[in-house]
């Protein structure tokens, strides 16, 4: 596998706020040439000749080829190498008008400059060493977190805790394989045994496999909390979808089998974030196309951190209420008894008996009735989830680490499973695969990847980033 490349010689410009009307809107400039094209963009309104480090100074964006006023606002310029992409930094803060902030840049451009790409601003601190590839993707997780957990978790990332992680696994399997490979050089003549690899192999093992727990948490942080609402069929699973999102985004009918195909929103409460999903319902003996959406919310429910149990508590108990409960088997499930407003007839001290559950609610949908008190629940179910306690510095993988992390594994698994069944691999093949898990390890944090890896990672940035 290549190393990546250097990073350019060139400078890029790109606006780094959203677009869309604000207050200000930030313009940031990378590269050898930023220095000079803003000395021939920017008027300040001081006397003073040239830009000071790291001091905003007040002054007119200029369009210099027709000696025109764009803007007026605040410059910065701060010197490499000491900087977020070790390279040469200006940033205008202007007014927030598109037009403006549009004409601001276009005139960067015939200056000199070019438009950045996708995350070029942050690939380049990853290229100049500033940020590892681990907490360059941290980076966009923290943009993009959900919750402040999700926050939390990536700042951990962004602050080197799972680079350390890492370095400190890598750094075992590297003193282990120094032994492996000095036994291999020590005469034939030498008839020492070859040291037993198996207790740092169990260690190894340990920690890679820690990493892999951790980022079943990562993922609720970053993504949300995958709640799958399931019930059979018009028990009222749309209307508590639309009632939690205070929306009409399922459709509702008096019929059964309204819903086929899944459908996702993300909710808020407090501060966690719950990916919703309507299911088609779960009925016995279902129709051709009705089997199918059965097996989707089978699918779903496999996957799913949470899973909301809907039951009529209008009508007894019965055998299609069995077939859902029994779908949620091994899941956390919260079980709601809809049509509170009806009357109740099905007797939660029954259900409570046969299925465990983290609560029960009865609640209308329809209504509102009991609507707080199942917020109430959610709110205390996310804080469960993805509050970040004291003492907790651990930090989750992105996607690709998750993968990377896996592949780690398997050699380490594999040597354990050698040693168990009583072989004995020589140290030449235990070296081998510790180097297999040596360099996935270091894919994780970008000391061993290709320009390929790097370009999918970064098409999650936005332009200016």
């Amino acid at each position: 596998m290549s190393q990546p490349k250097q990073p350019p010689g060139d400078t890029i410009a790109a606006l780094s706020t959203p677009r869309g009307y604000s207050g200000v809107g930030l313009i940031r400039m990378s590269g050898p040439q930023a220095r000079s094209i803003l000395a021939r963009v920017f008027r300040p309104v001081s006397s003073q000749g040239s830009f000071p480090d790291r001091r905003a100074m007040y002054g007119r964006v200029l369009d210099p080829e027709h000696d025109k006023v764009l803007d007026d606002g605040l410059a910065v310029f701060m010197p490499g190498p000491s900087t977020y992409t070790g390279e040469d930094v200006v940033e205008l803060s202007l007014h927030g008008s598109p037009v403006l902030l549009d004409m601001a840049l276009e005139t960067l451009l015939k200056q000199g400059a070019r438009l950045a790409a996708r995350g070029e601003f942050t690939r380049r601190a990853f290229l100049a060493g500033k940020l590892d590839l681990a907490q360059a993707e941290a980076v966009i997780d923290l943009i993009e977190a959900s919750s402040a957990a999700g926050a939390a978790e990536a700042r951990r990332r962004l602050d080197k805790t799972l680079s350390r992680e890492i370095r400190v696994i890598s750094d075992s399997i590297k003193d282990l394989l120094s032994e492996m490979e000095a036994s291999i050089d020590f005469d034939e003549e030498d008839e020492s045994p070859m040291p037993d690899p198996e207790p740092d192999l169990r260690r190894i093992g340990r920690k890679i496999e820690n990493l892999r727990r951790n980022a079943q948490i990562a993922r609720i942080h970053r993504q949300g909390i995958n709640t799958v609402i399931v019930g059979k069929p018009n028990v009222g699973k749309s209307t508590l979808f639309n009632a939690l999102l205070k929306i009409d985004r399922a459709i509702v009918t008096p019929h059964p089998g309204t819903t086929r195909d899944p459908v996702e929103e993300s909710l808020r409460v407090g501060g966690s974030c719950f990916v919703l999903c309507d299911t088609a319902g779960i009925r016995l003996n279902p129709d051709p196309v009705e089997a199918e959406g059965i097996h989707r919310t089978r699918a779903r429910i496999s996957g799913a951190d949470l899973v909301v149990a809907m039951l009529d508590g209008s009508a007894a108990f019965d055998r299609e209420d069995h077939e859902v409960l029994a779908a949620c088997e091994g899941k956390q499930t919260l079980i709601v008894l809809n049509k509170a407003d009806l009357g109740l007839k099905m007797n939660p001290e029954e259900i409570r008996s046969s299925r465990p559950a983290v609560a029960r609610v009865s609640i209308s949908a329809k209504s509102g009735q009991g609507m707080n008190k199942l917020m109430d629940i959610l709110r205390q179910i996310g804080e469960d989830k993805t509050q970040v306690r004291a003492g907790d510095h651990n930090a989750g993988l992105s996607n690709r680490g998750l993968l990377l992390v896996n592949a780690a594994l398997e050699p380490i698994n594999e040597l354990l499973g050698s040693l168990n069944a009583g072989e004995k691999p020589g140290a030449e093949i235990v070296s081998l695969e510790l180097r297999r898990s040596l360099e996935s390890l270091q894919e994780i944090t970008g000391e061993r990847v290709d320009d390929g890896v790097l370009d999918r990672i970064f098409e999650r940035f936005c332009v200016g980033k």
